[in-house]
């Protein structure tokens, strides 16, 4: 098996993935995935700014179509699903789950236009089956596939090893190793990973050349070859009578044929038998057990005199991360619904229970929690860890500290859970503590609550006595609490005066944990300095954090420079607002301060928000078509509206009455625009007997002349290209 450290995966590659194995059911997904298989999805509609996208999916039991809306599918935080369906009885529903399978194979196959991906070498996903070579250009640039042949002419990588559908190779150039490595997946797509930086295609160099050297060595079916096929080969042998255990020599003969085992009788007098025999013979033939009575179980029924109600424990357990596992407990309410009378009984969630005896609200309850039980978050860890088959061999001992992914996964299954169980369960009587170290008895358990108010994290600067303190706090109930006095290592929940808290965000559980591994004091001019820079302005990115008067330095009132920066998505031109505040630039929304250092001191430069909404909506009043984007900081506009009349020169007259520089023209391909406005010149020449006119616009020194305005005229195009690549708009009266 490849042995490789979990690390970070890249986000467009494996969120949606993600999303469906966070919140569908097995059986949810079986079928997701048996719909996707046969290919009834259907996209109806797109729109890559708004990140909506609406499909047409066929059932797999009935000949019924349903539509599933997905919204905002790049932030998978935010995503929201709705299906024409009735189902109710999960998060998503199987039609739901097959659309966010089609759109996570439609975003690898780069088909959807709007998506900026990042690649993280160290691990992507390619979906391709076989080694084939179409793929491997389309996943590639043709400057990556060239080089990699170029380099494959004269240098092979190093195989480690090869087994088991996996392939290790380490590449030397330049004296720099790469290390690589090749695997199938469950999916039986591949896993690769290397350590070259390259960003913008999921296959590097390193990869491609390892790839093309097995392709060429081996052929396509190459990864089936080394493939474990020790049960399909015991099947085909069975048939005869034999095993792999068994002597085969002279007898029988494996040959591959792409990729796959077949047997060859090498002995003629070999028959098949009537049936298959086991691989282990018992060494005597057992009687038959004797027939055991089953145990039926016996319905209980809610009546006014016995209620059963349902109880969630914390167990806390300081050695195992996330610091606590979940548990169910039934007992016999009282006559008021708020306590237990007499002991209880600990729930086996991984066995079926009779949900009819339960009241509807415990019923959701426990739904809930059982998909917080160790089984269910390690699936989710090991589906969506790079190299996923290693997870089935880490087991967590004492003391032992995950891998940062893998402690960032766990969280990220958790915390909408968390939220949910606190906010839907608000005022559920039955919640309880369960100390570290202490034995499950009733008696053990500590009542506790937990809270519908979600924590957010409050940081600030104290300076006594010349040492700066970093403190952070988090508003816990009534009153402000450190958050170094959680009764937890670990942050995912928070513990404080027998009430259980959870984030409303899961980066402020992630945060909090980091805060308190760093160090909080400084007590040098060296250190607050080091503490200023590599801690707090980071911190002042994303949270407010308030300064002692002392190193602080407030500036209100600034007028700042606007700045307009254009950026093309698909067919759309984006115009992305930025606004200067003394050489330090910042897009629209954020936070409402600027953290900017001098010398030892903060400078605290409060937003101009009035001059920055002014210009907004000065700019967005230029055209009724704007819309804004999902980031809610630039608006966007169709391409083919920008060249209608001549919109562009009066926007460009607009900024230059504004004052406002416009930026990005280099770096766009589609709308390459010439901000010359264009003259139209006539040159007349005669002779004795006759004269000649020559029509031709001028842009700024770049000339067309007839031909070429009545060929764009005749593509019903409002713009002529121009010699130096740019794009000329035709005047109005054209």
């Amino acid at each position: 098996m490849c042995r490789q450290e979990p690390k970070k995966a890249t986000v467009a590659q494996l969120q949606v993935l993600k999303y469906i194995y966070n919140n569908g059911s097995d059986e949810v997904i079986r079928r997701a995935k048996k719909i996707h298989a046969t290919g009834f999805i259907e996209m109806v509609d797109h729109d890559p700014m708004a990140s909506a996208i609406v499909f047409r999916v066929k059932d797999d039991s009935y000949a019924t179509f349903y539509k599933v809306h997905v919204q905002k599918y790049t932030d998978v935080r935010q995503l929201s699903m709705r299906c024409s369906c009735p189902y109710n009885m999960g998060d998503i529903c199987r039609h739901e789950a097959a659309a966010l399978f089609r759109l996570q194979d439609m975003a690898d196959k780069n088909m959807l236009g709007n998506l900026n991906i990042d690649f993280d070498q160290r691990h992507t996903i390619l979906k391709m089956k076989q080694i084939d070579l179409k793929s491997i250009k389309m996943l590639s640039s043709p400057d990556i596939y060239d080089k990699a042949e170029t380099i494959l002419r004269t240098k092979k990588a190093n195989i480690l090893r090869a087994a088991n559908e996996c392939v290790e190779a380490e590449l030397i150039l330049n004296d720099i190793t790469y290390p690589v490595i090749i695997r199938k997946n469950e999916e039986r797509n591949f896993d690769t990973s290397c350590s070259c930086s390259e960003a913008r295609y999921p296959l590097c160099e390193h990869k491609t050349l390892l790839f093309l050297q097995l392709l060429n060595a081996y052929g396509p079916h190459y990864f089936d070859s080394i493939r474990d096929w020790d049960k399909e080969k015991n099947k085909l042998l069975q048939i005869y009578g034999y095993s792999l255990q068994d002597d085969l020599n002279g007898k029988f003969e494996f040959i591959y044929k792409e990729g796959k085992p077949f047997l060859k009788v090498l002995d003629s007098s070999i028959k098949r038998v009537a049936a298959p025999i086991t691989t282990e013979k018992p060494a005597s033939p057992l009687p038959a057990p004797p027939a055991q009575p089953v145990a039926v179980p016996v319905k209980e029924k809610v009546t006014a005199s016995v209620r059963y109600r349902i109880g969630v424990v914390f167990q806390l357990d300081a050695k195992r991360f996330p610091g606590f596992t979940i548990h169910c407990i039934k007992g016999e309410a009282d006559e008021d619904n708020l306590r237990y009378v007499g002991k209880t009984e600990l729930l086996d969630l991984s066995k079926h229970i009779d949900l009819d005896t339960l009241e509807p609200e415990d019923q959701s309850m426990l739904m809930l929690v059982r998909k917080m039980q160790d089984a269910e978050i390690n699936k989710f860890v090991s589906r969506n860890s790079p190299f996923s088959a290693i997870w089935d061999n880490i087991i967590q001992e004492e003391g032992d500290t995950l891998p940062e992914e893998t402690r960032r996964l766990i969280i990220e299954y958790l915390h909408p859970k968390l939220k949910k169980l606190f906010t839907t369960h608000a005022s559920h009587p039955f919640v309880f503590l369960l100390p570290a170290g202490k034995k499950f008895v009733t008696a053990h358990l500590q009542d506790t609550q937990w809270s519908e108010s979600m924590l957010h994290p409050v940081y600030k600067v104290q300076v006594t006595k010349g040492v700066m303190k970093l403190l952070g706090q988090v508003k816990a109930g009534s009153s402000m609490v450190p958050l170094e006095a959680n009764l937890l290592e670990h942050h995912l929940i928070f513990i404080h005066q027998h009430t259980l808290f959870t984030w409303d965000k899961m980066e402020d559980a992630l945060h909090s944990e980091e805060f308190l591994r760093k160090g909080t004091i400084a007590d040098t001019p060296e250190a607050w300095r080091r503490m200023l820079h590599e801690q707090i302005l980071p911190l002042s990115q994303t949270y407010q954090v308030a300064f002692d008067k002392s190193l602080l330095k407030e500036v209100k009132g600034t007028v700042p420079e606007i700045k307009l920066q254009l950026m093309e998505q698909g067919e759309n031109l984006l115009f992305m607002p930025a606004f200067n505040y003394q050489g330090f630039d910042v897009k629209a929304g954020g936070t409402d301060t600027i953290t900017l250092p001098i010398d030892d001191k903060v400078l605290l430069i409060y937003r101009n928000r009035e001059k920055e909404n002014a210009f907004f909506q000065s700019l967005e009043s230029l055209h009724s078509s704007f819309s804004l984007h999902q980031d809610g900081r630039s608006l966007y506009l169709r391409g083919s509206e920008v060249l209608k009349q001549n919109w562009f020169f009066l926007f460009m007259d607009a900024m230059n009455d504004m004052k406002v520089p416009v930026f990005g023209f280099e770096t766009l391909r589609h709308f390459k625009f010439n901000t010359a406005r264009p003259k139209t010149q006539i040159h007349v020449s005669s002779g004795l007997d006759w004269f000649d006119a020559r029509v031709e616009i001028d842009f700024d020194g770049q000339r067309v002349g007839i031909n070429d305005i009545k060929k764009a005229l005749a593509d019903k195009q409002t713009f002529v290209q121009l010699g130096d690549g740019t794009l000329g708009i035709l005047p109005d009266e054209w």
